[in-house]
């Protein structure tokens, strides 16, 4: 069975149209969250076996945990296990906040994966450990051509500039164990030979509070902010950089506001979205659109 995904989800901005200046901890995410659609079933146990809580979907996956959608209610503390459907993995886990209910006629909970030896295993997605986001100027989610592994992927300038310009880049696969080509994963991706997912992953740029330490990449490329109230928004990247990122757009965000983007992104693959912190603005001559210096709170 294929999912579908999409790049809907709750980003917090003010009514008026003009992104609010929250500030998030930015310790709070321990894994970036791969936004992606699989189809899942909710139980917990008894002393006759389990019972049946509800089915729906996953909204965003990590490292620790998810945002799910199901179509019944789930009591906040409870433990809980959440079934893949079409593939067999499961995982236990606790029911840890109740977000808003979904246009699907489900209700968005939020849970915490409890056993560490699954946590890699139930989304099929390898979450590195030992990321360097000081260095990082791309974060995506990539895949290896030759053997599917799906990765949550760090890029470096030199890395980041390879796959802006031919959509690929040479990375060295743990599961090869060699250096492969890694792409993003269009379409759907077979999970197993079971199942197929689609996902959308977060993918963000960065460019440095002091944009002048790094080298900046002068490439031109498309971005996506979440915003609840106006819709997503797709903006020109003009520049990007370890830490930060530059991009214009005809909207009003106050510096200090902390926004959610996805750089590169496209309609057509998995997306990561991540926290950005806007700290600067121009207005550049003859024009209607503002530049926005941003940079990451993680």
């Amino acid at each position: 069975m294929l999912n579908s995904y999409n790049n809907k989800s709750p980003a917090p901005v003010s009514g008026s149209g003009t992104v609010a200046a929250s500030a998030p901890n930015k310790n709070l995410r321990r894994s970036e969250r791969v936004f992606v659609n699989l189809r899942i079933r909710v139980s917990r146990p008894t002393v006759r076996g389990e019972e049946f809580l509800g089915e729906g979907q996953t909204l965003d996956v990590s490292h620790d945990g998810a945002a799910i959608i199901v179509d019944h209610d789930l009591p906040i503390g409870q433990t809980v296990k959440i079934r893949r459907v079409g593939v067999n993995k499961e995982a236990p886990a606790r029911v840890v906040g109740y977000y808003k209910d979904h246009p699907s006629n489900g209700r968005v909970f939020g849970v915490a994966l409890t056993d560490a030896d699954l946590k890699n295993n139930i989304w099929d997605i390898v979450f590195p450990t030992a990321a360097e986001p000081e260095k990082t100027v791309l974060r995506a989610l990539l895949r290896c051509v030759a053997c599917g592994r799906l990765e949550v992927s760090y890029l470096n300038e030199f890395e980041s500039e390879l796959f802006l310009s031919h959509n690929s880049v040479a990375r060295l696969c743990a599961q090869c164990g060699s250096w492969t080509t890694w792409n993003r994963p269009y379409g759907n991706i077979p999970a197993e030979a079971e199942d197929s997912v689609a996902m959308n992953s977060q993918d963000s740029a960065t460019l440095g509070q002091n944009h002048r330490a790094h080298e900046r990449l002068r490439m031109e490329t498309v971005g996506c902010i979440r915003n609840s109230a106006l819709g997503n928004e797709v903006v020109l990247v003009s520049s990007l950089a370890r830490g930060g990122l530059n991009f214009l757009s005809p909207n009003k965000f106050p510096e200090g506001a902390c926004i959610e983007m996805a750089i590169p992104y496209t309609s057509k693959a998995p997306n990561i979205y991540s926290l950005v912190k806007i700290v600067g603005a121009r207005k550049p001559k003859n024009s209607n659109l503002t530049e926005y210096r941003a940079v990451y709170l993680v």
